[in-house]
């Protein structure tokens, strides 16, 4: 295969997320969200060919801020497959190099004998631990540290949300990600491979991480549309479609509030947490100013 050939390969795989259960719009996830979205729009009496239309319009997809979603969905892919995970490797891959530190260090682990299920199962809530606070801190960093701000201000200068909003990131806070992922799962991988005289793997379903499954399956892509669904009391724990969206929110009072993935725990924590009863979202922004949407003159950063 010439590299041409090698190249369009790449160019055509974000065409796969759609049916990669590992993807947030993995086309299941979608389907859970519309149908969400829909049982909502029957619940509270609201015209559903209306809303079918409005979901569906050209100008919400072909709008200037949706574009730009695309393109950083493109290009970063394209720059994850060719450099990061060429560069990075995987968590399996440092799990295995810290075991050996461990191993040389303090001597051969293996302290506890488990059932192959209940250790899955332990290593699958610890790394969801693991991998929730450490999104929710690094997002906290994002917003508090100015330099990250500069990069991280893109993604909250959409004005339209749509599941794909979520790729709308620099690459320099894509590679953050990968890092800060990489690192939680080869650092919770070792540990447990060095402890537990057991295979590690996380319950998955599809091949996803069950944590990751519910997730998605419980409307995570309507976190970025205009679709209102809050969880009530349940919003002091897990962070909800509506609590992102007031976390995009132009409002002043709504700015650096629910910086939390999937738990609203760590925001309860670090004072940050907003409920979305009795909370409106008008617009979807930065907080007083107005971005020209542009994808070249964003590399810079905003």
């Amino acid at each position: 295969m010439s590299e041409w050939e090698q190249l369009l390969t790449v160019a055509m795989e974000p065409v796969h997320y759609l049916v990669n259960p590992q993807k947030r719009i993995f086309w299941v996830y979608l389907l859970s969200s519309g149908l969400i979205a829909l049982a909502l729009v029957v619940a509270r009496r609201e015209d559903i060919t209306q809303f079918i239309s409005k979901a569906l319009s050209p100008k919400v997809w072909f709008h200037p801020s949706s574009r730009i979603d695309f393109y950083w969905f493109f290009f970063n892919h394209m720059l994850r497959v060719l450099l990061v995970v060429p560069v990075l490797g995987g968590g399996l891959t440092l799990a295995i190099s810290i075991n050996r530190v461990l191993y040389r260090w303090f001597g051969a682990g293996d302290f506890w004998q488990l059932p192959e299920l209940s250790v899955s199962i332990v290593f699958t809530l610890v790394l969801f631990l693991a991998e929730d606070f450490s999104r929710f801190f690094i997002h906290f960093l994002y917003h508090k540290v100015p330099f990250l701000w500069r990069f991280h201000a893109i993604h909250h200068s959409a004005t339209i949300l749509t599941p794909m909003t979520l790729y709308r990131i620099h690459w320099l806070e894509m590679i953050i990600n990968s890092v800060r992922s990489l690192l939680v799962i080869g650092f919770v991988s070792a540990m447990f491979i060095y402890c537990f005289d057991n295979g590690v793997h996380p319950v998955t379903v599809f091949g996803a991480i069950i944590t990751s499954f519910l997730f998605n399956m419980a409307g995570s892509n309507l976190r970025h549309s205009n679709v209102w669904l809050g969880f009530g009391r349940l919003e002091c724990w897990i962070v909800s479609p509506a609590q992102h969206q007031i976390h995009h929110s132009v409002a002043r009072e709504h700015v650096d509030k629910n910086f939390g993935a999937t738990l609203a725990v760590w925001d309860r924590l670090f004072g940050s947490l907003v409920l979305s009863r009795d909370t409106q979202v008008k617009a979807y922004g930065l907080a007083g100013k107005s971005v020209e949407q542009r994808f070249l003159s964003q590399q810079l950063g905003l």
